[in-house]
């Protein structure tokens, strides 16, 4: 099961890249398209791992990573390229991957023990 190619996680990361990049404003913005693909990138190499993964242990792990990375880069980019719609948006797809291996159900907030956005 590879979950980059769900259809729902697919649309609602295509709008968490599309809302970051309408946000940017030229020299006001604290982050670039450059940081967006990064986003971008770190959720794609969650949503692999978790697909790979064959436990809740290994799942937890892999979402533990992707909240803390996505930590570290809204930090880096002075906390403004998670606004509260790519907060939820973001959320929300570490919920469904998890939710579609088994290791928790839709309602229950996996990430929130290490998120910092």
């Amino acid at each position: 099961m590879d979950l980059k190619e769900n259809k729902e996680i697919r649309e609602i990361l295509e709008n968490v890249k599309i809302g970051m990049i309408d946000y940017i404003v030229p020299g006001e913005t604290e982050y670039t398209e450059s940081d967006v693909e990064k986003c971008i990138s770190i959720m794609n190499n969650f949503l692999s791992e978790i697909s790979n993964s064959d436990s809740r242990e290994i799942g937890m792990q892999s979402v533990k990573k992707v909240v803390i990375e996505l930590n570290k880069l809204n930090e880096e980019c002075e906390y403004e390229i998670i606004e509260t719609d790519q907060r939820e948006q973001l959320a929300e797809i570490i919920i469904i991957a998890g939710s579609l291996k088994g290791y928790n159900n839709k309602n229950e907030d996996i990430t929130e023990e290490w998120r910092d956005w």
